[in-house]
């Protein structure tokens, strides 16, 4: 089964405060989780939290060089710690964790890219489904489309992408339902299939 894992990254601005309490990961990433423990610490180290109001959270330089802007540093002397915490989830640099059985795990900048499955009309009235995106989740186009050929009973073709390091899968007629169920079958989450129906046609 492939595996995600969102990670996150400290960019430039927040080392400082990182490093201050040895917050960065030797691997370079870290959890949400682990995020928010790294400013708690900050904030125990520097007795930071107002003492009449404990939700509030005095902000020094390091606070206000990585997570408030230009204008709240001029203005503010304390910042709602949710907030904070909140601001400092938006400051990190999201990351994602593709583990695909077989190959090692490989870290990317950014949400996981999607598998793109769209259905059109070719000349005339003719429908297609066609596939892109399936090498990085370690779906082999030719054994895809052999698979597809048998279940949807329809002729494939496996052809390079104008533009692209990369190949589509297409197969005649609207075979969304066939093709997630295959994709399923080898371990992709519904959830990175991006499908764009153009056809018109009831789906089948």
């Amino acid at each position: 089964m492939i595996e995600l894992e969102e990670l996150l990254r400290v960019p430039p601005a927040l080392r400082p405060l990182f490093d201050d309490v040895n917050g960065n990961p030797e691997s370079g990433y870290m959890t949400r989780q682990q995020a928010r423990y790294v400013l708690e610490a900050y904030i125990k180290r520097h007795n930071l939290v107002d003492t009449r109001n404990p939700r509030n959270i005095r902000v020094d330089h390091l606070v206000c060089d990585g997570l408030l802007t230009k204008d709240e540093t001029a203005k503010l002397t304390f910042y709602p710690r949710d907030k904070l915490q909140q601001r400092l989830q938006e400051r990190m640099i999201l990351c994602t964790r593709l583990t695909v059985p077989g190959n090692p795990p490989v870290v990317r900048q950014g949400r996981p890219p999607t598998i793109d499955i769209v259905c059109e009309k070719k000349m005339g009235n003719k429908v297609v489904t066609r596939v892109m995106g399936l090498e990085v989740y370690g779906v082999d186009p030719a054994s895809l489309a052999k698979e597809l050929r048998v279940a949807c009973a329809s002729s494939t073709s496996v052809d390079p992408v104008p533009g692209k390091k990369t190949v589509s899968v297409l197969v005649q007629g609207h075979q969304v339902k066939i093709m997630t169920r295959l994709l399923n079958d080898r371990g992709v989450p519904t959830d990175l299939l991006k499908v764009t129906d153009k056809s018109g046609k009831a789906k089948k």
